[in-house]
């Protein structure tokens, strides 16, 4: 009786390492995934940043212009 007690709690055991295992694998897919959308992020980001210097960029040269031509009249 007591063998198959011990066995019992075994299978329990093995059931909850197998859903331990399970759980773990759908986490780390998700941190991959998260990492992922992180770097995504990260590289719009650093393409924004870019546009909107190119965009400071051209404004001053469109005011400087601006002013040239307003001083050369």
């Amino acid at each position: 009786m007591g063998k198959i007690i011990f066995m019992k709690i075994i299978e329990n055991l093995n059931i909850k390492i197998d859903k331990l295992v399970h759980e773990y694998e759908l986490l780390k897919k998700e941190n991959q995934n998260l990492r992922q959308d992180l770097y995504d992020l990260k590289n719009n980001n650093d393409e924004l940043e870019r546009n909107n210097q190119d965009m400071l960029l051209k404004i001053d040269s469109t005011i400087t212009l601006l002013e040239a031509k307003k001083h050369g009249k």
